[in-house]
């Protein structure tokens, strides 16, 4: 299996982590900027269509701020803040199933009278505001039909996708060494 080595480069310790997360390094939120430069560092590493992830990642720190111990600590923080989005991801994956399912139900409120109003309107062929209603009763249940679609398929995969890659990342070796 090939090796692929996502990379990211920081000129300081200090953008990697929160500034408002006042925990020790090793158990430190990242910050936003560094939480997606790692992401997309996993995730355009390996180019293709049906390519995975970065088998590891490699994060370049200044030499001077890689104390005894430090390494280990920024590398325990990345993989415990990725860890941790997972989880946040699969559990905005239950509201939305549940907002999704109660999408449903209003549309199905919405669109079975517009049914009705449709098939009336319909009636009345030649004559332009009956076809004008009925048209608008069309995208209307349209537009009404596709919000539980969205939320339930394409929003949910985004979410479980995005938190397979933060699991994958949270589990792949970490290597943090001097910049240089």
């Amino acid at each position: 299996m090939e090796t692929l080595t996502g990379t990211v480069s920081f000129k300081s310790v200090s953008q990697i982590f929160d500034t408002d997360d006042p925990s020790p390094e090793g158990a430190r939120d990242l910050s936003g900027r560094a939480e997606d430069r790692i992401f997309h560092a996993a995730v355009t590493s390996a180019r293709g269509f049906s390519s995975g992830l970065c088998t590891d990642l490699e994060i370049k720190v200044p030499a001077r701020e890689l104390t005894t111990g430090r390494s280990e600590a920024i590398a325990s923080a990345i993989r415990a803040h990725f860890l941790s989005r997972a989880g946040e991801l699969l559990d905005e994956m239950i509201v939305v199933r549940k907002a999704g399912f109660r999408e449903i139900r209003l549309t199905l409120a919405v669109c079975i009278p517009s049914f009705f109003g449709i098939g009336i309107l319909a009636k009345y062929q030649g004559d332009p505001v009956a076809r004008i209603l009925e048209t608008v009763l069309i995208i209307f249940c349209w537009v009404v039909i596709w919000q539980p679609f969205q939320s339930l398929v394409f929003d949910r995969w985004t979410a479980k996708e995005t938190a397979r890659i933060y699991k994958t990342i949270a589990d792949i070796p970490i290597r943090i060494i001097p910049a240089g």
